[in-house]
């Protein structure tokens, strides 16, 4: 996101020219009180901090985006929008028209605001310490509410270790995570049910009309099987015979002369739905199939049975079972990235018209680059990024 788009600085509240910009002293940068490295290395000029907010962005989960015809840098979270123009003082927040200390301008590549503008644009807390040469930026530790989430099982993981690096950071504030399926976070949210749902399908169009959505991860669908299993890999036509019910014994495809115990995720699910969309062109999976609740009960029952085979979240694929390619192509990174694994998908979470307040910084988080370098990849999930 900060690559191929103009660089934007926010500077203190004196203008300082460009010249003298590039004898400033470096400076250090906190975030929520962590110290975080920079792709633009800040600096301090006779005690003002200039800091990249395209950096900035990435931390706080906000986008950027450049038009160069009227020379205006976007700047948008989850629940403000925010307008710069080179040239001008006037900036605005959500369509209303503030003013600068001084004008935004252009150097080299590079657009510079005003830091008191960055910090009213986006609610944060902006303070530069001369002493210590040290930036500090409170946003995601100032929050309070509560926020209740629910939906789909891929995503709870992220959703949760994201809540719960929240809620360390802040005592009055509640989240409240649940499962559930995608089916069911999303009727929650359309509903008003929950603050924010949790999706591991795409929406359809009568859900997408009432909603809004956010990517917070990339995904793919493992077919999973027994780590005793001798078969590892299935052509996408073998795959889609065995979950339609078509092949019956392990020895059709190279396996053992042995019966195919076909495990499967309960109606509502949004990784079935995505199953059965992209592997069986929006067929079902045979009615004989044992069903499961969650990601991690249908990984424990192909655990359990050597000739079992399942399919789930490469999120949940460890030692306990074996992920099998489809036609030679395994689900990692780059094979979901690229679109060359069969199933890859997007992990979404859905808000009923523009989230605010807690809710809006908790989805801001999961779509900051912390969240995303240290939640959705710990997890074994794809930053979206």
């Amino acid at each position: 996101m900060r690559k191929g788009i103009v660089t934007l600085l926010m500077a203190g509240i004196m203008c300082m020219s460009t010249a003298s910009m590039a004898f400033a002293a470096p400076i250090s940068v906190k975030v929520d009180g962590t110290q975080v490295e920079m792709s633009v290395q800040p600096i301090e000029e006779n005690g003002t901090a200039f800091v990249a907010v395209s950096d900035m962005s990435d931390q706080l989960g906000a986008k950027f985006s450049w038009d160069a015809t009227k020379k205006q840098a976007t700047m948008q979270s989850v629940s403000d929008t925010v307008v710069f123009t080179s040239g001008s003082k006037q900036f605005y927040v959500n369509g209303q028209n503030k003013t600068l200390e001084t004008a935004a301008k252009m150097s080299g590549d590079n657009l510079l605001v005003p830091v008191s503008a960055f910090a009213e644009a986006i609610g944060a807390k902006v303070n530069y310490d001369p002493e210590t040469n040290t930036a500090t930026v409170d946003y995601f530790s100032t929050m309070s509410g509560s926020v209740k989430v629910s939906g789909s099982t891929t995503v709870q993981p992220i959703a949760q270790a994201a809540a719960d690096k929240l809620l360390a950071m802040n005592k009055g504030l509640t989240i409240a995570i649940a499962g559930g399926g995608s089916g069911a976070g999303i009727k929650d949210s359309i509903s008003g049910a929950n603050n924010v749902g949790m999706s591991s399908r795409a929406l359809v169009a009568d859900e997408a009309s009432q909603l809004n959505q956010f990517i917070v991860a990339n995904d793919g669908i493992a077919i999973i099987v027994n780590p005793a299993n001798p078969v590892k890999n299935l052509t996408k036509d073998q795959a889609a015979k065995i979950f339609s019910g078509e092949i019956k014994n392990w020895k059709d495809v190279g396996g053992n002369n042995a019966p195919i115990f076909v495990q499967t995720r309960e109606t509502g699910s949004g990784t079935l739905a995505t199953l059965e969309e992209m592997l069986l062109n929006k067929g079902k999976v045979v009615s004989t199939a044992t069903p499961y609740t969650s990601s991690a009960l249908i990984k424990q029952g192909v655990a359990k049975n050597v000739n079992a085979i399942g399919f789930d979240s490469i999120g949940f694929v460890d030692s306990t079972v074996k992920a099998v390619s489809i036609d030679g192509i395994m689900p990692n990174d780059t094979t979901v990235k690229d679109g060359t694994y069969a199933m890859s998908r997007n992990l979404l979470v859905v808000t009923k018209g523009e989230a605010t307040d807690a809710s809006a910084k908790f989805v801001d988080y999961l779509l900051s680059l912390d969240c995303q370098e240290n939640i959705v990849e710990e997890e074994g999930y794809i930053s979206y990024k």
